[in-house]
């Protein structure tokens, strides 16, 4: 409007002045800041009366907001929300204190009880009496159950086994090099291969869901022993606020649907398991095998595998603090956790991830071009973070702010390398220092892990169980107030101590045939034997060995025998002294009684 025209402006229309709101409050909206102001607020600045001069607003700058999807770069605590309080179900820390008086042992026994154990005999049992009922051909050895001290001594020898690593385990009672003279005192060879080859964890005869069915299960054959696992793991110990969410792999090579290939892995093939442990002591609270596609919900796998194992070590709306990688780390995942579950998060997040600042989660994201540099994000709820280390490391979190920490790096200056303190986002260095946790234990598991060949993969699963409730012991012997004697214990004293103590003396040297000991041989058995009539009538000893010899056909029955050893003896032959005097040895020493038609005999 020019300055001569007479014309004087009489105001924009009504319709003029609406028309122009929608346009601003448009562009407030493609620029981040939302509805933070009503057209009715704008209407009344601008018939304000006060103003003598109009308030122009710079839309390219305006709020902080440098892109149009709704992150912006201060950090709003308001637009967050309060953080969650830490209210865990008890007081953190082990809910068993053992007393100065309980052993190595009962640490291990809090996880592995003898009722736990009792089941697994009673169901390899079983398993074992259904095979040679269904294939005595293939099953001729004589089997008799294991006991109680049996199967601990069994497990406390593969906990040796995976100390002192051999080729396979028939190396461990071999009689060259390889040999080792502990493990033929406590179980025989065959003994063991047996126990091991009928080892089973499921009721045999129980009939239970085949592939396609609606209840059908790829983990049924170790569902029980895991389930009550877990439950020990959980109950004992209470973790704190900072846990971590990770995977870890059983070795394994066999034809099982669960297999999985990771090329990535240092363990290429095996099982895979998810695992939350706690970040400090590594800790495992939960862990459970991946199945496969069947895992995978219309939330994703990322999120399923997360909230089950929150939720599976019972951490879920307590405020508890969990860390991840970036295979499970979203927007969408982090939100869902701080809004419903009560719990924060933080971890590495893919570029490719929806929901993500766009300007920021690039190759080369703007202002950030040497070691050092940082650039902050938030959105509602989370906020996210890129910084350069000797790469680009890109973080999401709904625990922590755009506050900086430094953390040292040597870096190369001038053809020599300096330690130099550098800028870090605080997320970034809570991300590393406590993701860890998972990680800590199995890398503890790896030391000493029984993992000779096998094709029954449950087989492999319940030897690395065993591993894991034998790390979490030891953790918690660490943290024991009436044990401080034993923190500088290493882990190796104590697999080692857990191992002599479960096999606690036990052998079945006396019970079974082999060569005879080097021990001196008693008195009695160095001078001749007297006959007598004994009164009742049984088999021979000698007759009876000689017929196992196959040195003779036929046994013989006598009511005459050894006055001293009170064992019967044919007359006159078996009474010679040069044959007596070791055949009476062997049966005094190496033969177990069995009883054949009424009668007791020695075999």
């Amino acid at each position: 409007m020019s300055d001569t025209s007479e014309d004087e402006f009489e105001g924009f229309s009504a319709g003029e002045i609406e028309l122009a709101c929608q346009r601003y409050q448009v562009q407030l909206a493609q620029n981040g800041i939302g509805d933070d102001f009503l057209i009715s607020d704008i209407e009344s600045e601008l018939s304000d009366d006060n103003n003598d001069e109009p308030q122009l607003v710079d839309i390219n700058n305006a709020g902080d907001a440098p892109n149009n999807d709704g992150w912006h770069q201060e950090f709003d605590i308001y637009e967050r929300g309060l953080p969650h309080l830490f209210q865990p179900r008890n007081t953190t820390g082990p809910q068993n204190i053992l007393g100065p008086e309980k052993d190595i042992i009962d640490f291990f026994q809090l996880f592995l009880s003898d009722h736990l154990l009792q089941q697994i005999i009673e169901k390899s049992d079983g398993y074992a009496k259904l095979q040679k009922d269904l294939n005595p051909d293939l099953h001729k050895s004589a089997w008799s159950c294991p006991s109680l001290p049996e199967m601990k001594a069994f497990i406390g020898l593969t906990f040796l086994m995976g100390i002192d690593v051999k080729p396979d385990l028939k190396s461990y009672w071999s009689k060259d090099c390889l040999e080792t003279p502990y493990f033929a005192t406590v179980l025989a060879r065959d003994r063991f291969m047996q126990i091991m080859r009928y080892l089973h964890f499921t009721d045999p005869h129980q009939r239970v869901p085949q592939r396609g069915e609606p209840n059908y299960d790829s983990t049924y054959k170790v569902r029980y022993f895991m389930d009550a696992l877990n439950q020990q793991m959980r109950d004992q110990y209470i973790p704190k606020r900072n846990v971590s969410i990770d995977e870890c792999m059983i070795p394994y090579k066999g034809r099982v649907a669960l297999k999985q290939y990771m090329p990535a892995k240092p363990t290429k093939w095996g099982i895979k398991l998810w695992a939350l442990a706690e970040s400090d002591t590594g800790y495992m609270s939960f862990c459970k095998i991946y199945q496969g596609k069947t895992d995978r919900t219309h939330v994703g796998l990322a999120s399923t595998v997360v909230i089950s194992c929150l939720e599976g070590a019972n951490l879920s709306r307590q405020g508890y603090h969990v860390y991840m990688d970036n295979y499970f780390s979203s927007p969408e995942l982090f939100t869902n956790l701080f809004e419903n579950l009560d719990t924060g998060a933080c971890g590495t997040v893919r570029q490719n991830r929806r929901g993500l600042p766009q300007d920021l989660m690039t190759k080369k994201p703007v202002g950030i071009t040497q070691r050092g540099d940082s650039q902050f994000r938030q959105k509602g709820a989370i906020s996210a973070t890129v910084w350069k280390d000797k790469k680009n490391v890109s973080v999401i979190s709904t625990i922590h702010d755009n506050s900086l920490t430094e953390v040292s790096r040597i870096v190369q200056q001038e053809g020599q390398f300096q330690r130099q303190q550098l800028q870090c986002p605080k997320m970034v260095a809570d991300y590393t220092s406590h993701m860890g946790g998972v990680d800590r234990c199995d890398q503890y598991i790896q030391y000493y892990f029984f993992c000779h060949k096998t094709n029954k993969w449950p087989k492999r699963v319940f030897f690395k169980m065993l591993e894991i409730i034998k790390f979490n012991a030891y953790r918690l012997l660490q943290m024991s107030p009436n044990h401080q004697q034993t923190t500088s214990m290493t882990y190796l004293d104590f697999s080692k101590s857990v191992a002599t103590q479960l096999i606690a003396g036990y052998t079945t040297r006396d019970n079974r045939r082999g060569r005879p000991s080097n021990l001196p041989v008693e008195v009695r058995l160095t001078h001749r034997h007297l006959p007598a009539d004994l009164g009742n009538k049984t088999w021979c000893h000698v007759c009876w060995h000689r017929v196992a010899n196959d040195t003779q056909e036929k046994r013989r029955q006598t009511k005459y025998g050894c006055v001293e050893c009170s064992k019967h003896l044919c007359m006159p032959h078996c009474f010679s002294l040069p044959l007596s005097q070791k055949l009476h040895f062997l049966i005094d020493s190496y033969f177990v009684t069995h009883e054949v038609e009424g009668k007791y005999i020695i075999c």
